[in-house]
């Protein structure tokens, strides 16, 4: 009966010996927006243009990703635009062209993007 003991005892050590390395994978993010790149031009309106690249690096599709810039004179705001798409799959990326044709858009010295994604949670 002691050697029973024993080996089972032995055999419950070497279980939780070997389970304690098991780690589970990170999970990868569902809808995840980055943006890869962005600049700013002049129209021939003089509008301040900035085109601006994002991709889905995540692995469901996004339902709608939507960039915003802030456009700045100085250290002073000036003003914002937006352009959105609809249903960007995991990989894909996008190109936008935000424009601002608004008060004081020909003396925009700087911009802000950003970049925001509402994912499906149907997880296709």
């Amino acid at each position: 009966m002691k050697k029973w003991y024993i080996v089972a005892s032995l055999l419950a050590v070497m279980l939780l010996a070997t389970s304690c390395g098991v780690t589970s994978p990170t999970p990868l993010p569902a809808g995840v927006i980055k943006i890869v790149d962005h600049s700013m031009a002049w129209g021939e309106s003089g509008a301040a243009e900035v085109s601006v690249t994002v991709e889905n690096a995540g692995y469901s599709s996004i339902e709608l990703a939507e960039v915003t810039v802030k456009f700045y004179a100085g250290k002073n705001f000036v003003g914002t635009s937006s352009d959105a798409v609809m249903n960007l799959k995991p990989g894909e990326t996008w190109d936008f062209k935000i424009v601002y044709s608004g008060a004081s858009c020909d003396r925009v010295t700087s911009y802000d993007v950003t970049a925001t994604a509402t994912t499906s949670s149907r997880g296709y």
